[in-house]
């Protein structure tokens, strides 16, 4: 029986614009190189947590939004400039549903993430948001262990 070797034609790389892990875009890179593919930088804005009467939520989300998206423009540029044909979106939700979601939506062959970085505590109360995409994601994840 012969195997035949994936082809990762289009990448889901989900970034933090705010502590990006450049050894995860290098290694995404790399692979969009090897495989003549393209990559997709995913930015998730959470939903935020208080409620909503403390402030017009709706303004400050695209706020954050915004700023977000010049945060992803510039860290692409540094990071990728024209090494490989890439794009970049914003979606807002929950981190890992927005990164499952979008894999589907963008029928993406893999995504490359890091695994995360929160403390142990968090990753108890909350979960890991690497472990939940692995779980739900049609797609082949690739979880980086990337130490700081």
């Amino acid at each position: 029986m012969t195997v035949t070797p994936p082809r990762f034609n289009q990448i889901l790389v989900p970034v933090d614009c705010i502590e990006p892990r450049s050894e995860v875009i290098d290694y995404a890179v790399e692979l969009a190189q090897q495989h003549n593919g393209s990559l997709i930088l995913l930015y998730v804005v959470e939903n935020p947590v208080f409620p909503v009467e403390m402030m017009d939520i709706d303004l400050r989300m695209e706020e954050v939004a915004e700023h977000a998206g010049q945060r992803l423009a510039n860290l692409v540029e540094e990071s990728i400039g024209s090494s490989v044909p890439h794009r970049h979106l914003i979606a807002q939700g929950s981190i890992s549903d927005q990164i499952v979601v979008t894999a589907d939506k963008e029928a993406v062959d893999v995504i490359v993430m890091a695994t995360d970085a929160h403390s142990e505590l968090r990753k108890f109360l909350i979960g890991s948001i690497t472990e939940r995409v692995v779980r739900h994601a049609h797609q082949p994840v690739l979880a980086l262990h990337i130490k700081k």
